[in-house]
């Protein structure tokens, strides 16, 4: 494996703490609601509708407009902005979190969680695949299906790129998992405030980007002058 390829990946695990930061506080301080992805958002607007509970309908419908948005704003950044989307991610969730701690307890819990519904999307766009993988770094059932399986195809056949592809993804979930119980546990001491803490793995992300890029600079600077000689 590739120098390269180990800082992609080392890049991913630490992007997908966010990810898991993210979900877990949304679901521990505002009554579980999952603010990473909308499945299950889709399935309570379609019950309520059939149902006749149309009082959170507005603001399902909004969740789900916020989460749109945030693909909407990825496709456009990525036509028109010429910064590397991966940064403009880590940005996007640090106002993100500045927000959310600065106004933890907006109007309600849907309310609450819009800013993580707009930025975990542009995330999951930016930060889609590592080292040939395919991995999302904001919710973890793929990442579990691909973990198990590959798991499984590796201890029948004993198929090394298949316990490689095992070993990213079963990483990639301890990641993610890591940032999860990183929110629960300061969620429980300091409740919505606990958001300050996803600046930790902001920081450790922002680090590993640095590093991957760091070496890709040096590698133009060598090719620079080796065409120059």
């Amino acid at each position: 494996m590739s120098e390269k390829a180990s800082r992609q990946k080392l890049l991913h695990y630490a992007v997908s703490s966010i990810g898991g930061f993210l979900g877990g506080y949304a679901i521990f301080n505002h009554c579980d609601f999952f603010g990473n992805a909308q499945t299950a958002n889709l399935i309570h607007i379609v019950c309520n509708i059939f149902s006749g509970e149309f009082s959170a309908l507005f603001f399902l419908v909004l969740a789900l407009i916020t989460y749109i948005s945030g693909n909407v704003f990825y496709v456009i950044a990525e036509k028109f902005i010429k910064i590397d989307l991966k940064i403009v991610s880590l940005v996007m969730t640090s106002c993100a979190v500045t927000f959310i701690g600065l106004f933890p307890n907006v109007a309600n819990h849907y309310i609450a969680v819009l800013p993580i519904l707009f930025v975990t999307p542009i995330q999951w766009n930016a930060y889609r695949t590592a080292a040939g993988y395919a991995s999302a770094t904001i919710f973890s059932t793929n990442n579990l299906r691909v973990a198990v399986t590959s798991l499984t195809k590796y201890i029948i056949d004993k198929d090394e790129k298949q316990g490689e592809q095992a070993r990213f993804y079963w990483l990639t979930l301890l990641g993610f998992h890591s940032g999860v119980a990183l929110s629960c546990v300061a969620s429980l001491f300091l409740g919505t405030s606990s958001v300050w803490f996803c600046f930790v793995p902001i920081a450790l992300s922002s680090a590993a980007y640095l590093w991957l890029k760091e070496r890709q600079v040096k590698r133009l600077a060598v090719r620079y002058i080796l065409k120059r000689a």
